[in-house]
């Protein structure tokens, strides 16, 4: 199966992450723009990705994705459908993201995040499924990973197995570094245009230094259309 112009595979360090429909519920409360109700909260997490990372995601939109959402409004299709020049103008905002003029995933790295992960280029932000939760899973390598070892567990070919996290030693947790598919689509906020990634699951990869509870970000602030 080929692969999608509307997914892709990056990694970061996780910030401000609320990974259930009440937990974002809960935290909406206290922003500029609170959800009615839970099954209107979708949960969401912060990725801080490094140039690598930063790059392969620029690159799968300008090449594949927005080049898809054209197509899609040639089709005369609704579902993913930007013009032309509203992909040019996404395309000059991700190029600078201090300079976006429509709303994307990506935004520059907040001032309190940087001392926190000075590798981190741009800020992702993952946003889950409505009214439900993001599922946690991480990567083992090893069965004294396991929260109950198991030694007879099969493994893939390269020693390595993606469990629920509940399985595992592993906790999520801010600064530690997660991985997610990410699933791109776009949409018209009144005459607005924009693209979001939406995800389903996050992946624990490996530990990193664990931010401060009381340093993180707000997510409305940095977030704000």
């Amino acid at each position: 199966m080929g692969n999608s112009p509307k997914t892709i595979t990056i990694y970061g360090r996780l910030s401000f992450p609320t990974f259930t429909a009440q937990e974002a519920y809960d935290r909406s409360q206290k922003g500029t723009y609170p959800a009615k109700d839970v099954g209107s909260a979708a949960p969401d997490f912060l990725l801080l990705v490094n140039q690598t990372q930063w790059d392969r995601f620029k690159k799968h939109a300008v090449d594949e994705f927005l080049p898809y959402c054209v197509e899609q409004n040639k089709k005369g299709e609704k579902k993913d459908s930007l013009d032309a020049n509203e992909v040019k103008t996404l395309i000059a905002g991700l190029e600078d993201l201090d300079t976006q003029v429509f709303n994307s995933p990506a935004k520059p790295v907040h001032e309190k995040s940087k001392d926190l992960a000075p590798e981190a280029v741009a800020t992702i932000k993952c946003i889950g499924p409505k009214g439900g939760d993001i599922a946690l899973k991480a990567i083992v390598s090893d069965d004294k990973e396991l929260a109950v070892p198991d030694p007879d567990l099969l493994l893939s070919k390269d020693n390595k197995k993606v469990v629920p996290i509940g399985n595992t030693i592993f906790q999520m947790y801010p600064g530690a570094y997660v991985a997610a598919t990410l699933n791109l689509y776009a949409y018209h906020n009144g005459k607005h245009p924009g693209f979001s990634a939406g995800v389903s699951t996050a992946v624990f990869k490996m530990d990193g230094e664990r931010f401060g509870g009381s340093v993180d970000v707000d997510a409305d602030e940095i977030f704000m259309d």
